[in-house]
């Protein structure tokens, strides 16, 4: 050996170019580049030679070589970083904020969807309150088919309440026809007019009984309503039918009615029930058709 060089032993690296792992120990520095990890400047053994051209003495110095391998290393890290992986985060946060500022709207709207309904349910209320019917001048409640009746349920409820109608119309020509008889002098003719004011009650009674729970029904989705609707128009349905056929002694301007009438000589009276027969089959004639309908046309 020469002065002033020191011998390294066979096989033995060169510890100049070792510097810290990060993983714990010492460890290779090519093996440190093939992880591509973060090479940092540790404490680094130094050889007393001059055989690979690095000049230093003693422990806790910072290798020349070390330092040129970790700034290769970051270099090459950045440089495998391209625009499209910078546009594609920079999307996919976009994208996130687009979806957080979604589901503020969809919120927003379902809000303003529950105080709409609040709203209506209010002015409902209020119109309530103002009765419509059947006349402005004479109201005696309030009654809106458009407006309170879902758009499905309108068709039936609009037959419903040209039935109802047909039956106010029905019972007053009944009563005509009853005071038409009395005064032909027909014996019958004051009872049949006592019972012929009497129906007159089916008025009120028909908005009442069946008419204003298929209403409230459809209205307000009340299924015991419904039931009594159901129950109440059968019954109409029946009386509709007794009273277009007339029979005797039940003061019906029906066919019966008319046909006696026009037998005893009586063509006024006799006109007057065949306009009542009229009536009552044209309301029969409805209700059966309405009553087979009104269970099939969405049910509350």
């Amino acid at each position: 050996a020469q002065k002033g060089t020191t011998t390294r032993p066979e096989g033995h690296e060169d510890p100049g170019i070792r510097m810290s792992n990060p993983f714990g120990g010492y460890g290779p520095m090519d093996r440190n580049k093939e992880r591509g990890g973060f090479i940092g400047a540790g404490p680094t053994r130094k050889s007393y030679g001059t055989d690979n051209g690095i000049a230093s003495s003693g422990y806790g110095g910072t290798s020349d070589a070390s330092m040129g391998s970790a700034s290769s290393s970051l270099t090459n890290h950045d440089a495998t970083r391209t625009p499209n992986d910078v546009e594609v985060g920079a999307t996919a946060e976009v994208g996130q904020g687009l979806t957080d500022r979604e589901r503020m709207l969809m919120k927003r709207e379902e809000e303003l969807r529950k105080r709409e309904a609040k709203v209506g349910l209010a002015e409902r209320e209020i119109k309530a309150l103002t009765p419509n019917w059947p006349f402005k001048q004479y109201a005696l409640e309030y009654h809106d088919i458009d407006e309170e009746i879902p758009i499905a349920k309108r068709p039936i409820m609009k037959r419903l309440y040209l039935n109802v109608l047909l039956t106010f119309l029905a019972l007053f020509i009944n009563w005509i026809a009853m005071l038409g008889i009395w005064f032909s002098g027909d014996q019958s003719g004051p009872s049949y007019t006592l019972w012929g004011t009497m129906y007159l009650i089916g008025i009120p009674g028909a908005w009442k009984m069946w008419y204003r729970p298929i209403y409230s029904a459809y209205r307000d989705k009340a299924t015991l309503s419904y039931f009594c609707f159901l129950l109440s128009f059968a019954a109409h349905c029946f009386f509709s039918v007794v009273m277009a056929l007339g029979l005797p002694n039940c003061a019906a301007g029906g066919l019966m009615t008319m046909v006696q009438q026009f037998a005893v000589g009586n063509p006024k009276a006799g006109f007057m029930t065949f306009l009542s027969m009229l009536a009552w089959i044209t309301v029969a004639g409805l209700s059966i058709l309405n009553i087979k309908k009104v269970p099939y046309s969405s049910h509350p």
